[in-house]
C-alpha cells in the first residue's frame, strides 16, 4: 500500500494486520520501542506481549508506578498474575502456569525506600530470568530502571541481558521516550519500533538507529508519522514497514 508520507513508497499495515501477519518473534530476541510521552509505547508493547507471551515463554512486566490502570487492564484481560516479589511461588509457576506476570512491588510512597526496594526486586527478577531462559522481560520505564534507582540502577543487569540474553533464551523488551536517554545496546535490538518525534535531534538519533536499513529514509519517515504510528525495523532481515495506529 502506498504511504501517506510524501515521496516515500513503504508498506503500511493496520495494527491488527501487522500483529497477525507480520510480527514474528523468536525466543531470546530483544525489542526496543521509542516514542515521546503519550506516543503509545506502552500500548504497543502490551499488544505485542498479548500474542507473544505463552505459558512456555512467559513475560514479566517490571511495574514502577504505584498505580497503573494500563497494567491492571493487561493483567485482567490476559489472566496474568500480579506478584510483589520474585520469583513467584512454585505452585503459581508450575500449576497455574500463567502466560505473564506483573512484578509490582508494594509502594510505601517514600521515594527513597521504594526505589531501593525496586532495585533489589527487579534486579533479582532480571538475574533469575536470565539464568533460566525462556522468558521475556519488559522494562517499560527503561530510563528509570537504568538511571533513577540507587547505585547506578540496573545498568549492569540490563546490559548483560542485551549482550548475552539471546543465547540464554531471555528476551529484553525496553521502551523509552528518547533514544539518547537509554543504553546504546537498546539500538541493537532485533525488533525496533520508532514513533514520531518532532525534535530534530531525536529524528537524527532514530535515523542513526536505522542506519543498517536506510538512515535518511528512516529519519524522513519518523518525522512524518502520525500519532500512535510506528516505523518497524527488523534488524536481522534489514526490512521495515509502518504500523498504523489502528
Amino acid at each position: 500500500m502506498r504511504s501517506r508520507i510524501p515521496d516515500v513508497d513503504v508498506v503500511r499495515y493496520g495494527r491488527r494486520e501487522f500483529i497477525d501477519e507480520v510480527w514474528d518473534y523468536g525466543v531470546g530476541e530483544h525489542v526496543t520501542i521509542l516514542a515521546p510521552s503519550g506516543g503509545g509505547k506502552t500500548q504497543l508493547g502490551y499488544e505485542l506481549l498479548e500474542v507473544t507471551a505463552k505459558p512456555e515463554l512467559p513475560a514479566v512486566v517490571l511495574v514502577m508506578k504505584p498505580r497503573d490502570e494500563t497494567v491492571s487492564r493487561l493483567v485482567k484481560k490476559n489472566k496474568w498474575r500480579t506478584v510483589r516479589r520474585w520469583p513467584p511461588t512454585p505452585y503459581v509457576r508450575r500449576v497455574t502456569k500463567p502466560s505473564g506476570y506483573a512484578l509490582w512491588p508494594s509502594a510505601s510512597f517514600d521515594i527513597d525506600r521504594d526505589e531501593a526496594a525496586q532495585k533489589v526486586i527487579f534486579g533479582q527478577c532480571i538475574r533469575w530470568c536470565y539464568k533460566r531462559g525462556e522468558w521475556i522481560i519488559f522494562g517499560d520505564e527503561t530510563y528509570s530502571l537504568e538511571n533513577e534507582l540507587p547505585a547506578h540502577g540496573l545498568k549492569k543487569e540490563i546490559r548483560t541481558v542485551h549482550t548475552k540474553g539471546r543465547s540464554m533464551h531471555c528476551g529484553l523488551w525496553v521502551a523509552s521516550q528518547r533514544a539518547a536517554y537509554i543504553s546504546m545496546w537498546s539500538y541493537q535490538a532485533h525488533h525496533i519500533f520508532l514513533g514520531n518525534d518532532t525534535t530534530e535531534a531525536a529524528q537524527k538519533k532514530m535515523g542513526d538507529i536505522g542506519a543498517n536499513v536506510d538512515k535518511d529514509l528512516v529519519k524522513h519517515i519518523v518525522a512524518n508519522l502520525e500519532q500512535y504510528e510506528f516505523l518497524y525495523i527488523n534488524r536481522d532481515k534489514r526490512t521495515m514497514c509502518i504500523v498504523e495506529a489502528v
